[in-house]
């Protein structure tokens, strides 16, 4: 369970499991090495910035923005995600992967969905303990976003003008769904059922009657598109910044919301949000709703070694006197 969205500059996503895996806000300068299993090895590439697994000391990034203003987050896409074997002449890479391997050399948009009409996602896993992930990704800069998905057929990529993306089923799907409920709206309904009928309105917000409340992916892409298009925008950075994370609320799993099929609690476990021009990562955790961040530019780019930051944090009480 996880959403992403992408509104102009701002991009971030909520991660929902129903544990943590010891993320961290890792940054990763120019002068890291990254090997991949078929690609070439980069022993310089763009820097980046995001929450990440460390796993032998190699980020395996969720969600990640590079200095030129690239995002990417990939979210879970169970029974519907099939990767295939290395085709000779494609760029092949594993799940894992694709995040560094696009940020560490695309500026834009277009470079990277030049990179992907050539590209194959292979089963590899990361290590013996660590197996592929089913994922699909949303990748986006200030000028737009698509939605990539490797499934039977090859490697699919769509145009995300809706800027949201939630987990299986397919994009085509949510999109397809959408229509559904076109009729939501934030203004009070007109009587169409009976005009001749004087029916009050007894009570404020039912414009948007009908929208889905459950936890559902498809009921949550719903939900944080309407969000996204009537939450009213704003013009400063923080007030934007607060917004977004107002808009991932709609979204958030409470802890017990939803349970695994083994019974485990689902939580929110952390949203985030990418300022893709000031190379600023802002971040909330389950434990702790402050809003802080992390500059990518406050750290060395041309080091050689990661930079990494606790993302544990009791909750922040302010006690007023």
């Amino acid at each position: 369970m996880c959403t992403a969205i992408r509104d102009r500059h701002l991009f971030g996503r909520t991660l929902d499991l129903e544990c943590s895996y010891g993320e961290q806000i890792v940054v990763t300068p120019r002068a890291f090495p990254f090997d991949f299993l078929y690609e070439p090895p980069r022993a310089r590439h763009l820097a980046m910035i995001g929450t990440a697994h460390l796993s032998h000391g190699r980020p395996l990034y969720y969600d990640a923005v590079n200095e030129a203003g690239l995002c990417v987050a990939a979210l879970n896409f169970p029974a519907c995600a099939a990767y295939h074997p290395p085709r000779a002449g494609a760029h092949n890479l594993a799940s894992f992967e694709l995040i560094p391997w696009l940020l560490g050399q695309c500026q834009t948009l277009d470079e990277a969905k030049r990179l992907l009409r050539d590209t194959v996602i292979t089963p590899d896993q990361a290590a013996d303990d660590l197996p592929a992930t089913p994922l699909h990704w949303m990748i986006a800069d200030a000028s737009g976003a698509v939605t990539v998905e490797s499934v039977g057929d090859g490697l699919n990529i769509y145009d995300n003008s809706i800027g949201v993306l939630t987990n299986s089923p397919d994009f085509a799907y949510h999109t397809t769904h959408l229509a559904d409920f076109m009729h939501l709206d934030n203004v009070p309904p007109q009587n169409a059922l009976c005009p001749t009928v004087d029916l009050p309105h007894y009570s404020r917000g039912m414009g948007a009657m009908g929208l889905p409340g459950d936890a559902s992916s498809a009921s949550r892409f719903v939900r944080a598109v309407f969000a996204q298009h009537h939450i009213l925008p704003e013009t400063d950075e923080i007030s934007a910044v607060s917004r977004f994370f107002h808009v991932m609320d709609t979204v958030a799993c409470p802890r017990g919301f939803a349970l695994t099929d083994n019974g485990r609690p689902i939580y929110t476990i952390y949203t985030s949000c990418a300022d893709t021009t000031r190379g600023i990562y802002y971040f909330t955790t389950y434990a702790n709703r402050r809003i802080r961040a992390v500059r990518l530019r406050d750290a060395d780019l041309d080091a050689a070694a990661l930079t990494s930051f606790s993302m544990d944090d009791a909750q922040d009480v302010a006690f007023l006197r």
